[in-house]
C-alpha cells in the first residue's frame, strides 16, 4: 500500500505542476495584454491540450489511473479534441476563444465534481470542499461562455483572472488529495 501511496503523492505533484502552468499563463496574459486574438487562441489552445494529455496520462500511469481517475479518459478526450479546435481558432475571434476557454474550465470543474460525488457517497469529510473548488471553477468556465465583455482587453483580463484562480483553487485540490492520500485510495479499492 505504501508503495501505491507514493505513485498516488507522485501523480499529485505532477498535477500540481499543471495547476501551477495555469497561474503561469494567467500571469502572462495579465502582463502581456497586447497578445493577437491568434496568439491567446494557441496559447489557451496548448493550455488545454495540455490538460487534456496529462488526464490521458494520468489514467494510464502504471494501473493507477484506472482505479482513481477512470472519469480522466472522457475528459481527456474532450480537452484534446478542444484545444486542438481552439489552437486552430478558425474563426479568428476573441468569443469564439473565450467560448471554448470557458467550455475548458467547465470540463476541469465537472471532473472535480464527480470526485466530489463519490467521496460524499462514501462520507469522505473532504467532499464539502471539493464541491466548491469544482463549483467556483465550473462558474468561471460559464461566466467566460456567457462573456459579458465585449472588448478584447477586458476579455483577456478575464482569461488572465480565471487561469490565476482556477490554479488556485486547483493547487488547493491537489495538496488536499496528496494530504488524504491513504483515504482517497482507500475509497477507490
Amino acid at each position: 500500500m505504501k508503495k501505491i501511496t507514493e505513485r498516488f503523492k507522485k501523480l499529485m505533484l505532477a498535477s500540481l505542476g499543471i495547476a501551477v502552468l495555469d497561474l503561469l499563463v494567467g500571469v502572462l496574459f495579465l502582463i502581456f495584454t497586447t497578445f493577437s486574438t491568434k496568439v491567446c487562441s494557441v496559447i489557451i489552445g496548448a493550455l488545454i491540450l495540455v490538460h487534456g494529455l496529462f488526464y490521458m496520462i494520468r489514467y494510464i500511469y502504471d494501473g493507477l489511473g484506472r482505479k482513481v481517475f477512470s472519469v480522466d479518459v472522457i475528459f481527456g478526450v474532450a480537452a484534446i479534441i478542444l484545444g486542438i479546435f481552439t489552437m486552430l481558432n478558425l474563426y479568428d475571434t476573441v468569443s469564439f476563444y473565450l467560448t471554448l476557454f470557458g467550455i475548458g474550465l467547465f470540463i476541469i470543474g465537472v471532473e472535480q465534481l464527480c470526485f466530489a460525488f463519490k467521496f460524499m457517497k462514501k462520507h469522505e469529510e473532504t467532499y464539502p470542499i471539493i464541491t466548491i473548488i469544482s463549483s467556483a471553477i465550473i462558474i468561471m468556465g460559464i461566466v467566460a461562455i456567457v462573456n459579458p465583455f465585449s472588448l478584447t482587453i477586458l476579455t483577456l483580463r478575464l482569461v488572465s483572472y480565471f487561469l490565476i484562480a482556477t490554479g488556485l483553487l486547483e493547487c488547493l485540490f491537489c495538496n488536499l488529495f496528496k494530504k488524504r492520500a491513504n483515504v482517497i485510495l482507500d475509497i477507490f479499492k
